[in-house]
């Protein structure tokens, strides 16, 4: 197995949270599941935000990279914010909109073509779950 298949493995493997806990909602009618997904998904938005805020340091550019700065570092502290004080449908929403703005600054600045190509589809398999996470929250009437 080489490194790509490796990174492959651990990168889809990340869905398996997304999918199994927007699923289980649509059984279990229980508020733990939408706080767990939503945390997991903070939690990821976060780590995205961070790696994307490494490579723009480290990359040199002729493009001006601080507005792409100043989003991606206070990027976690609105999502925090939209956690506490946002509405479980708005918030997953808030959130897909996250994950296709760092996607855009990644497929922006990044010239890996193997991890731009798995970030794709990754983002929009993520966002499909946060989708079936909605169906789910309105179907059970949250």
């Amino acid at each position: 197995m080489n490194n790509l298949n490796i990174i492959k493995l651990l990168c889809y493997s990340g869905l398996i949270p997304f999918f199994s806990l927007s699923i289980l909602n649509f059984y279990f009618k229980n508020l733990i599941i939408i706080d767990v997904f939503s945390i997991y998904s903070l939690v990821i938005l976060s780590f995205l935000c961070g790696s994307t805020w490494i490579y723009l340091i480290l990359i040199e550019t002729k493009i001006n990279i601080k507005p792409y700065l100043f989003f991606i570092i206070l990027s976690p502290v609105f999502l925090i914010l939209c956690e506490i004080f946002l509405r479980v449908q708005i918030k997953f929403f808030v959130y897909a909109i996250f994950y296709f703005l760092i996607q855009h600054i990644d497929n922006k600045f990044m010239q890996n073509y193997d991890y731009l190509r798995i970030r794709k589809n990754l983002t929009i398999l993520v966002v499909i779950s946060h989708i079936i996470m909605l169906i789910s929250i309105y179907t059970n009437s949250f």
